[in-house]
């Protein structure tokens, strides 16, 4: 890096993330209004606001798995094969802004444990392929240059750590360890993303119950079923994960960070606290979506973003799509069908994060760039 990271947080004018009630600015996107005009009175934080002003994102997987036609892996994999040799982040981000995108979130580290940057904690790193140079390092460097705002992924679940992956106080550490790397190294951070929670959550799965019978009444009350299911959290997943701890830690380090943690797509728009906004992959029933959520015996927003990918046709595994690059796939996303996601985003005043799969050489996939550079024509 050709400066120090750290002294960042010194002179950023840290305003802090607490989820407080202020007057709502409708943000805006390109010179007009992304989101309605609306006025709740628990409204979203001045950080939140500024996180839900940034409206379109670009998601990135790209990883081991992207060299060994996966998309979960178990830590095995051997990771000197990953060697993108026409790889330039700046290219990444100039698709980015051609197709309007205010943000990039990559994913640092995936289930399988492969870091993207050369973490000391792990022999699991970019530093051990042909590769060797710091891939999140070269992608923070180009989006600063090309004033689009970065997050970061983080699987909490690590498949290559397996010999402390049942042990919660080992792991915690670990985790910490890594964390304060990526939030000390790489400057600020909007976004950190949490994932692989349900390795450490058996209670509360609970299914949505079929359609009624012609003459019956469905039993399930959505609201009931995603409450069961966040109490469910805080009396196993949340203790298992330390999630307070890790919350606060992340806080001391970067107060104006928003932490995601992932829901799964069975509970989609869930918030599983503590957290600053909410995920939603492949979120589409969004008119109900519901913003108002108690927390520590308050009502407070809580903003979602809908995560989806560009590809449109996965395996028998994953067949709505896939999130690293493969070979075989060339489905894509049609201009229509994203232009109808951000409508539905801004109508629902969520963000939208749209994945693409660099191939493994580094570069995005000709179809996802042809429809990316299109959006704005």
């Amino acid at each position: 890096m050709n400066k120090d990271r750290r002294s960042f947080l010194k002179n950023a004018g840290i305003t802090g993330a607490g989820i407080i009630s202020a007057p709502l600015v409708s943000p805006s996107f390109g010179g007009t209004s992304l989101f309605p005009a609306f006025n709740f009175e628990i409204s979203p934080s001045y950080v939140q606001k500024s996180w839900m002003d940034l409206g379109f994102g670009m998601f990135i997987h790209f990883g081991v798995n992207t060299y060994y036609d996966k998309e979960w892996s178990d830590g095995t994999l051997d990771p000197y094969r990953v060697n993108p040799t026409g790889l330039n982040t700046m290219d990444w981000c100039r698709t980015a802004l051609e197709a309007g995108m205010k943000y990039i979130v990559i994913v640092c580290k995936h289930h399988d444990g492969f870091c993207l940057w050369p973490s000391k904690y792990t022999d699991y790193t970019i530093a051990r392929s042909q590769y060797t140079r710091d891939l999140v390092g070269s992608l923070v460097n180009s989006c600063e240059k090309s004033g689009l705002k970065v997050g970061f992924y983080y699987s909490l679940w690590d498949q290559h750590q397996a010999y402390i992956n049942d042990d919660d106080w080992h792991m915690l550490d670990f985790i910490k360890n890594q964390l304060e790397e990526l939030l000390t190294t790489y400057g600020p951070i909007v976004e950190l993303w949490f994932d692989g929670f349900w390795k450490r959550q058996q209670s509360g799965w609970t299914k949505i119950s079929e359609d009624p019978q012609e003459g019956e009444e469905s039993t399930t009350d959505p609201k009931e079923r995603d409450e069961n299911f966040i109490n469910a959290w805080r009396m196993e997943g949340a203790y298992r994960w330390q999630m307070d701890h890790i919350y606060n830690f992340v806080k001391s380090i970067q107060p104006d960070c928003l932490l995601l943690n992932n829901s799964t797509s069975a509970f989609k728009g869930v918030p599983l606290f503590p957290v600053d906004a909410r995920t939603g992959e492949r979120y589409i029933d969004l008119e109900h979506d519901r913003k108002i959520w108690n927390w520590l015996g308050k009502e407070i927003y809580m903003p979602l973003q809908i995560e989806t990918t560009m590809s449109a046709k996965g395996n028998q595994r994953f067949p709505s799509g896939n999130w690293y690059w493969h070979e075989w796939d060339h489905s894509a996303l049609s201009k229509e069908e994203i232009m109808d996601h951000l409508k539905k985003a801004k109508a629902a005043r969520a963000n939208l994060l749209l994945n693409v799969g660099p191939d493994y050489l580094g570069k995005l996939r000709p179809e996802d760039e042809e429809v990316l550079q299109d959006l704005n024509n």
